[in-house]
C-alpha cells in the first residue's frame, strides 16, 4: 500500500511516531508545513527546534495539484493519510486525489466542532477519543474508527537510570495539574520538567511513580509512554476513554479517583517497593506487547485494506 502522508512538521507528535511505523510496512511519501521558529515559539517548541524536518513534498501552499505534480514517476497513492497535530492549514484542492481520503483526529474532545468540519471531506475517519467515535457517527460522519495513542519503543521504552524522584511529571502545566503536583510535592520528592522526547524519556525512568492527569477525559500519549518506562503510572479515572479497556488497576497501573485518593497511593507504592516495580514491569510488558506505533499502523492499515480492497501482511514491530 502506498500513502500519502499529511502532517505539519511536529517531531514530539503521533504523526512524527506513526510515520516512522509505517515505513516499515508500506510506501509513504510525506507531505506538509515545516514548522518554523516563530510558530515553534509560540508553541514553546524552540528546544526541539533541530528535530524539526522537512517532509519530503512542500507544503506547496497546500495546492494537492501542485503535490501531485511533485509525486515519484509511477507512485501512485493508495491512500491520502492526513494526521492531526494540533496546528491546521488549509488544504485546496482535494478533489484531485484519485484516491481513498482519511484523516486521523487526536485531540477530539478538546476541538470536536472543528473536528467535524474536516471529516465531512474525508472518506474514513479516526479518532484517538473514543467517545468521539459516536460523537462522529450522529452528526452523519459513517466510517469512523478509534485509533487511540500508542508509545515508540526506540524512544520510549525503560531506559538504565537510577531513581531520582518519587513522582515526576512532564507535560504541559493546566491549573488541575498544578494543584494536584502541588499537593504530592508536599509530600514526596515531586519532579516536573517541560521536555520532550529523549529527556522525557529520562525523566520517566528516573521517577518511581509517573503522574498522570487527563484533560477533559482524554487516554491521552502520557499513559502510553509511561508504561514503556517501565515507571509505575498514577492515572485519574477516565470514565468511558478506553483506559480501562487495555489496562487493569493495580495490576498494569494506579487509579486515583480523588485528591485525597492520589496522596493515598503515592505513599503507599513508595512505600511498598516490590509491588510498585511488579505494577510497573506488568505495564511496560502490556504497553511494549500490544501498544506501540507499529501496532497502531497495523490498525489503520487494516482497516483502509478494508475499503480500497488492498490486503496487507507482514508482522508487527
Amino acid at each position: 500500500m502506498n500513502i500519502l502522508l499529511y502532517y505539519a512538521s511536529l517531531p514530539t507528535t503521533t504523526a512524527a511516531f506513526l510515520e516512522k511505523a509505517m515505513r516499515r510496512i508500506c510506501g509513504v511519501i510525506s507531505y506538509g508545513p515545516t514548522v518554523n521558529k516563530d510558530m515553534l515559539g509560540k508553541l514553546d517548541l524552540l528546544s526541539i527546534e533541530k528535530r524539526v524536518k522537512n517532509h519530503q513534498i512542500t507544503f506547496l501552499n497546500g495546492d494537492m495539484e501542485r503535490v501531485l505534480e511533485r509525486l515519484p514517476v509511477g507512485w501512485k497513492p493508495d491512500v491520502f493519510l492526513y494526521v492531526d497535530t494540533g496546528l491546521f492549514y488549509t488544504l485546496k484542492n482535494l478533489e484531485v486525489l484519485n484516491c481513498l481520503k482519511a484523516i486521523y483526529l487526536i485531540d477530539s474532545h478538546l476541538a470536536f466542532d472543528l473536528h467535524l468540519e474536516l471529516a465531512k471531506d474525508y472518506d474514513i475517519v479516526f479518532t484517538a477519543h473514543k467517545p468521539a467515535v459516536e460523537m462522529f457517527k450522529e452528526r452523519g460522519i459513517e466510517n469512523v474508527f478509534w485509533i487511540p495513542p500508542a508509545c515508540d519503543p526506540d524512544l520510549h521504552e525503560k531506559k538504565a537510570e537510577e531513581k531520582k524522584y518519587d513522582v515526576g511529571f512532564v507535560g504541559s502545566s493546566s491549573q488541575e495539574r498544578v494543584d494536584l503536583l502541588n499537593k504530592l510535592g508536599q509530600r514526596f520528592n515531586t519532579h516536573y520538567e517541560r521536555c520532550f522526547l529523549e529527556r522525557m524519556a529520562e525523566v520517566y525512568s528516573q521517577s518511581k511513580i509517573v503522574f498522570n492527569k487527563s484533560i477533559e477525559g482524554g487516554l491521552n500519549m502520557r499513559v502510553f509512554e509511561a508504561l514503556a518506562s517501565g515507571s509505575m503510572l498514577l492515572t485519574n479515572e477516565a470514565d468511558g476513554s478506553g483506559l480501562e479497556d487495555f489496562f487493569q488497576d493495580r495490576k498494569h497501573l494506579a487509579i486515583y479517583r480523588s485528591e485525597n485518593e492520589i496522596i493515598e497511593l503515592a505513599d503507599y507504592y513508595l512505600k511498598n517497593d516490590d509491588e510498585r516495580e511488579e505494577i510497573a514491569s506488568e505495564g511496560m510488558r502490556k504497553a511494549l506487547n500490544e501498544h506501540t506505533y507499529g501496532h497502531r499502523a497495523k490498525d489503520i492499515i487494516k482497516t483502509l485494506s478494508l475499503f480500497v480492497k488492498y490486503i496487507v501482511g507482514g508482522d508487527n514491530t
